[in-house]
């Protein structure tokens, strides 16, 4: 039977991206992410996350092929003073697992738009090791 495992992540600062290093071999067998946007009170006020193998993110590409899950939460209230915009959570589930091996770093990047007074994203990667699973020799990683 495979033992699941829980990485966590949390970032708040745009211009670096959190990293966590993958101890064993396995495979990703789900991932939530959560972004919280406070004071988002104007038009366009948000953030954008992302789960990636690659350190630098793939906001503005195509065809990423390091990316895991991203999200997206902004206000879309024309004036100032909208409506609540706090948490959004996304969760995904991969049934066939993402093979990872030992060694490799995930990293959780951010973008604001506009300006929210505080943003945060956490990501919690639940890693399946064990059980049916086989050491893996790292593939050539998703990169651009």
């Amino acid at each position: 039977m495979a033992e699941i495992k829980v990485y966590k992540m949390f970032n708040n600062v745009t211009a670096t991206a959190a990293s966590v290093d993958i101890q064993e071999d396995g495979e990703i067998c789900a991932v939530l992410l959560e972004n919280n946007a406070i004071g988002a009170d104007a038009l366009g006020d948000g953030i954008q996350s992302e789960l990636s193998f690659s350190s630098v993110s793939g906001f503005t590409s195509n065809d990423t092929r390091a990316s895991v899950i991203g999200a997206l939460t902004t206000q879309q209230f024309l004036t100032s003073g909208g409506g609540p915009v706090n948490k959004s959570v996304f969760i995904t589930f991969a049934p066939h697992g993402i093979p990872v091996a030992a060694g490799e770093r995930l990293f959780l990047h951010i973008l604001v738009s506009a300006a929210p007074t505080s943003i945060q994203a956490s990501c919690w990667i639940y890693f399946c090791v064990g059980g049916s699973q086989t050491k893996r020799a790292r593939v050539g990683r998703r990169t651009r």
